[in-house]
């Protein structure tokens, strides 16, 4: 691991952490301030619907202005809307606070942007592998420790702690990470407009991959989204149970994108590992629907992390390798657009399920949807060797007079 992908891992690691801190507690926080099941999955989607719309402006002005000053600004945004978290005293202040965290999250994008500037085609599904291994083990460690903090200073304090590991990062980030980014001249590259933008984003390979992510994305989070409300109505599971199931997901996260991703790429490639990903997203969506036990929990959680574990990254891989080089944090910003938009409506359908048609139903639909995501991923070709990689990218007239700087 490079030193710059080191830096990077470790703020990826506690700005998960962080949100992993605030995520069992979430669902039982809002219903002691009087929310109704589908108000919880409503303030849950809230954080996806302000990243959705954060995200693609955040890549594009890492593309024209660097990643470093972003990924720190997100960082302290971040500190800033878990501290709101902390003091919610309502449903709307809550709302607020996670539409806040969303916001800061866009920065997702960029992060992934900072890998693939960082890295080769073919080991770039490795680094964003890396990168979901931090991720994961935040989102291991700080449901474990959200739960045991809940217990100890109510639904709020996950937030004040949060909100610190944040800030704390936010300033090792200033002092300890690089920049990466080379910054392009204007209309050098194939997100340069927003026509360009649109051009490129709804062009094949990624039309389809995009396709795919947004149905993967909407059936896994309306597992997790609901996994609490399930866990508590059917086995009587309180906040300490649930962060424990997501600590167990979250540790199968790091050892699958950090050992195992890698190697499957490498052997069958990420079209295979996508699918590979969204047969066990679809077997654990099934599963949990059918689970007679609390016991099996724990046997389903893996199973969902295994397949979300392979199928994200090796996708983000593949968008990132379709398309040039100074268009990576716009194209990828684009592509949280999607992923946004699947965790706005896959917590929505799910909560609207668990409510009006039964508590099993989501998880069901959600595997019909994970089936269907199966079929297109079918179509998947194999991604560009570097050299298409590079024709690809636009011919630009260069002034004589200024040469190409």
């Amino acid at each position: 691991m490079r030193k710059s992908e080191g830096v990077l891992f470790a703020a990826v690691l506690i700005d998960m952490l962080g949100f992993g801190i605030v995520m069992p507690v979430l669902p039982f926080y809002a219903t002691a301030l009087d929310a109704s099941p589908l108000e919880v999955t409503l303030i849950i989607a809230s954080f996806s619907a302000t990243q959705l719309a954060a995200a693609p402006l955040w890549g594009r002005v890492s593309d024209r202005r660097g990643r470093r000053p972003l990924i720190i600004a997100g960082l302290f945004a971040s500190a800033v809307s878990y501290l709101i978290f902390g003091l919610a005293h309502s449903v709307a202040v809550l709302l607020l606070s996670r539409m806040a965290a969303g916001a800061a999250g866009g920065t997702v994008s960029v992060a992934q942007a900072y890998i693939a500037d960082t890295t080769a085609a073919e080991e770039r599904a490795r680094g964003l592998g890396m990168l979901g291994a931090a991720s994961g083990l935040g989102v291991m460690l700080g449901p474990a420790l959200g739960g045991f903090v809940s217990n100890w200073g109510g639904y709020s304090a996950p937030g004040f702690v949060a909100a610190g590991l944040c800030a704390a990062n936010g300033l090792a980030a200033m002092v300890l990470l690089p920049e990466t980014h080379v910054r392009p001249r204007p209309d050098t590259h194939e997100t340069a407009t927003l026509r360009g933008w649109i051009r490129t984003m709804t062009r094949m390979p990624l039309r389809l991959l995009l396709t795919v992510y947004f149905l993967g994305i909407a059936s896994f989070t309306g597992l997790t989204s609901l996994l609490a409300l399930y866990a508590d109505a059917r086995f009587g599971l309180d906040a300490r149970d649930v962060g424990l199931l997501f600590t167990l997901s979250g540790a199968t996260t790091v050892v699958v994108r950090g050992v195992l991703l890698g190697r499957l790429v490498r052997r069958f490639g990420e079209p295979f590992t996508v699918r590979v990903g969204l047969i066990g997203l679809c077997a654990s969506l099934l599963a949990m629907a059918l689970i007679p036990h609390e016991a099996w929990l724990w046997a389903v959680a893996p199973m969902y992390a295994f397949g979300a574990g392979t199928l994200f990254p090796a996708l983000a891989s593949l968008v990132s390798r379709a398309t040039d080089e100074h268009s990576q944090g716009s194209v990828l910003g684009g592509s949280q657009v999607v992923g946004g938009s699947g965790r706005v409506i896959g917590p929505l359908w799910g909560g609207f399920l668990f409510q009006q048609v039964g508590i099993r139903s989501p998880f069901v639909f959600g595997a019909a949807v994970t089936g269907a995501a199966f079929l297109l991923a079918a179509r998947i070709p194999r991604p560009a060797g570097p050299k298409a990689a590079r024709a690809r990218e636009p011919t630009v007239e260069v002034d004589p007079a200024h040469g190409d700087d």
